[in-house]
């Protein structure tokens, strides 16, 4: 689910993707993992690709049915998790104001 999560934030290619689970995991990822997953993506139908510059390489997209399975689980998982996250951040700011739970965000730029 996480790729679909970036995907639906941007077109990306295999490298990109790659690096930025393993950040969000804090854990690597390799393309023995990815690509499988990708291809099982490609299979369902919620994930396709074009080839792009003179190497061909692949962009991952979203189809419209990824599009619809992407933003109906966020739906579910905010549904699902929300009053955990109220609890945790009231509990643990113990009457403070406290910053909302920034998500991570996706430049267009490359990866640093």
């Amino acid at each position: 689910m996480q790729i679909l999560w970036i995907l639906s934030k941007r077109e990306a290619h295999g490298y990109f993707l790659m690096e930025l689970l393993s950040r969000i995991k804090n854990s690597p990822v390799t393309q023995g993992t990815l690509y499988p997953a990708l291809s099982k993506l490609e299979r369902q139908r919620l994930v396709a690709f074009r080839k792009e510059g003179t190497r061909g390489k692949k962009l991952f997209h979203l189809t419209a049915k990824g599009k619809a399975i992407a933003d109906e689980t966020c739906r579910e998982f905010i549904s699902t998790y929300q009053g955990i996250f109220y609890d945790f951040t009231c509990s643990s700011c113990k009457g403070h104001s406290h910053a909302p739970i920034r998500p991570i965000i996706i430049e267009k730029q490359s990866l640093k």
